[in-house]
């Protein structure tokens, strides 16, 4: 999780380097093992180093192999081998043993923008060809890692880190009104190409930019393929490939040094685990895994510290439970930054930081559990009616029939039957109406009401077997989530990985027939036998047992009529409406009846700050 910050000049005019130097201070809580800078020709770079990956990695940035081509970004390529082989084929590569960032760089001198199809991994980077004097930016297919530029008295700016472009006195900070908006109402922005400043964008997952002759391009490189389903002759195949790419997908993501890894009590984060131990005992090198498990224990009863115990246990791992004897929402960070890049509707980031903080001081590379409910927790309904329309009645009879045989039940359809009788028969839940403390005229101004009714609307989707988690992947929701694990959000130099959002497993998933495989995740729970404790592998999916903002406001430890707004929200929001409105749930709070309190948080930091526009 280095830090980069560039900028490219076509009229070629100078970059002062001590502006660059000053830029590479400010990410140096991103990479706290050295900084350097580059001025050439319109071109400049600032970069810090966060050493994950002994011998992958390149400490200085930009990288160049002919002198040609620069590369200044975070590159962790997976399928390394395969790279290897696509590139010299079955003979000895020169470039064995090079970095992630040399054979990026290698095979875009073979392919150009084409080489981003045959790349698996991680990785947000800007690369500059002098000969042609295009600058190339691209951000891999889950956005793992952010990329932000903004287009400037001519100039390009990006970076991976929002606050960075936020000081470029060229760059405007006028606050984006459909971003605004967007939080109010939902917590999030629906624009995955968005940031909270008008004049900075974001980009997104899976897409490349191109920026010549002071013209800007943006496409998207990569996306899934629909398949026809997979028909394997034996049950015992769908496990035995689960596995196998589930062993590939962690191994590349196992840095050769100390890792940490998340370990609740569920089957998601104990499968990642249970394999990077296997892998980690085939090398020697348990001792270097240590499992974190977050509890909320004391404040209310909480069994995921129980039954992670019980994998760390089978799994002979190290293991450390982490909790807080208080907490409460809006807590100020005490880590490398003061205040999120944009407004958050996560309510406890400061106690987020502290066990970041913990788990970074074992490593600096974390593997999650992250990704597996997308697939794995596909939906019946859809499968039937792809059946139907092909005739294939024998196909549905010996999938749903042998469901019914082997369990006494049909398989849950989950088609959406339950929410559309409940509103036929007692209307629309009234907790999605449109509020009324939005201010009149930045309604007007942002069409929010219709933007409402836009997103409210049903989403079309394109995969006749796993429609909702095509769409899921396809949305920059994992992007999302990711970022906000991300050192600009938290101020700790600790990098997530997400071994089960490796695409070569997401497109083996997506061809998976839902029924047997997707209903309780019965695939995971197969493959898994032997490696998890059998109470995990039999354990449902649970919800958290308590909201800890209720304990809060049980408590009486916080209230959100406490809040007092900055005078940068009142354009957006009608407070004396909105505290009319807080007073009338009495209790039942939501996320996302606290937006309006999230963003006056953030805006009181940021003008705290600086100004805003």
């Amino acid at each position: 999780m280095s830090g980069f910050f560039g900028v490219l000049r076509p009229d070629g005019a100078a970059i002062d380097q001590q502006w660059l130097a000053q830029l590479a201070a400010q990410l140096s809580f991103r990479g706290p093992d050295g900084t350097n800078i580059r001025a050439q020709d319109g071109w400049g770079s600032s970069f810090a180093f966060l050493q994950t990956d002994p011998g992958r990695q390149a400490p200085q940035q930009p990288v160049t192999l002919d002198g040609r081509f620069w590369l200044i970004g975070q590159v962790r390529l997976d399928a390394r081998d395969a790279l290897l082989r696509r590139l010299f084929g079955t003979g000895p590569s020169p470039l064995q043993d090079g970095t992630d960032e040399d054979l990026l760089l290698l095979a875009w001198r073979q392919w150009g923008e084409v080489s981003l199809k045959h790349l698996l991994g991680d990785f947000s980077f800007a690369l500059w060809d002098m000969a042609e004097k295009q600058l190339w930016c691209a951000r891999d297919f889950i956005g793992a890692h952010p990329f932000f530029y903004a287009h400037a008295a001519g100039a390009l700016y990006f970076s991976d880190t929002l606050q960075v472009l936020r000081a470029v006195p060229e760059i405007s900070i006028q606050l984006d009104d459909l971003f605004i908006g967007d939080f109010l109402l939902d917590g999030l922005c629906a624009d995955p190409t968005r940031t909270v400043y008008a004049d900075i964008r974001r980009l997104a997952p899976g897409h490349l930019l191109k920026f010549e002759g002071g013209r800007i391009e943006v496409k998207r490189f990569l996306q899934l393929p629909i398949e026809e389903p997979l028909q394997l002759r034996r049950p015992e195949e769908y496990t035995e490939a689960y596995r196998e790419l589930l062993v590939q997908a962690v191994r590349d993501r196992m840095p050769d040094a100390a890792a940490s890894l998340y370990l609740s009590g569920g089957l998601d984060s104990g499968s990642v685990c249970a394999i990077a131990a296997q892998l980690a005992s085939q090398r020697g090198q348990r001792q270097r895994l240590k499992a974190f498990t977050i509890s909320w224990r004391p404040h209310f009863d909480d069994p995921e510290p129980e039954f992670a115990a019980l994998t760390a246990k089978h799994l002979k791992l190290t293991h450390e439970v982490m909790e807080d004897a208080s907490f409460a929402p809006y807590e100020p960070l005490k880590t490398g930054v003061e205040t999120t890049p944009e407004p958050s509707s996560e309510l406890f980031l400061a106690r987020t930081g502290r066990f970041f903080q913990e788990i970074a001081s074992h490593a600096r590379v974390v593997l999650s559990g992250d990704g597996g409910d997308d697939v794995l927790t596909g939906r019946a309904w859809p499968y039937f009616l792809y059946l139907q329309e092909r005739g294939d009645w024998f196909g549905i009879a010996r999938t749903f029939g042998g469901y019914f045989w082997a369990h006494g039940k049909i398989p849950p359809l989950r088609g959406g039957f339950r929410t559309r009788l409940r509103r036929l028969l007692i209307g629309q839940d009234n907790r999605q109406s449109y509020p009324t403390w939005i201010a009149e005229d930045f309604e007007r101004r942002a069409h929010l009401k219709d933007r409402w009714r836009q997103r409210k609307s049903a989403p079309v989707y394109q995969h006749p077997v796993h429609p909702h988690a095509y769409a899921s992947l396809h949305s920059a929701y994992w992007a999302g989530v990711l970022e906000d694990e991300d050192a600009a959000w938290i101020g700790v130099p600790l990098e997530a990985r997400a071994p089960l959002l490796d695409l070569r497993l997401l497109q083996f998933l997506l061809r998976l027939p839902p029924v047997p495989w997707c209903v309780n995740k019965d695939l995971a729970r197969q493959a898994m036998k032997g490696c998890l404790p059998v109470a995990v592998l039999q354990r449902p999916k649970s919800p958290l047992a308590t909201d800890p903002l209720e304990v809060c406001q049980q408590k009486r430890t916080w209230t959100p009529a406490a809040c007092e707004p900055p005078k940068g929200i009142l354009p957006y929001v009608n407070w004396t409406k909105y505290i009319e409105t807080l007073e009338q749930v009495k209790g039942s709070l939501r996320l996302e009846t606290l937006c309006p309190i999230s963003l006056a948080h953030w805006l009181k930091d940021v003008e705290n700050g600086a100004r805003i526009q």
